[in-house]
């Protein structure tokens, strides 16, 4: 299961439309959810965050996520990802330019999901 966090619900359907045809299951969370109340609820594999997001991309939550085996991937445009890159540097994430590539798409959540305990 991945679970997609981001305040864009039209860019969160569309990157959960390509994400299901390569197969995998996906979740959002629940309008106004904390991200950590989505986390707890879905139990995913894999977390889309959105770099735009600072309610749910920030050190809290990805020190959480990683406390649970959850592998974490951060997405965003360009600029807004070397904007967030700075300040989560010591996280271990993967990063996701959008609008992206099917292909690199797959291939980053296939390694997330290895990453994941």
């Amino acid at each position: 299961m991945i679970l997609i966090l981001s305040t864009d619900a039209v860019g969160a359907a569309l990157l959960g439309a390509l994400i299901e045809t390569l197969g995998d299951s996906i979740a959002f969370a629940h309008v106004s959810e904390p991200a950590d109340d989505s986390i707890r609820r879905v139990r995913p594999k894999v977390v889309l965050l959105d770099c735009t997001d600072p309610s749910s991309c920030n050190d809290e939550v990805l020190g959480r996520a990683r406390m649970r085996g959850i592998s974490v991937v951060i997405f965003g445009t360009r600029a807004a990802l070397e904007h967030a890159r700075t300040s989560l540097t010591e996280h271990d994430v993967d990063i996701l330019v959008v609008p992206p590539d099917p292909d690199v798409l797959d291939q980053t959540l296939r390694r997330a999901a290895l990453k994941a305990s």
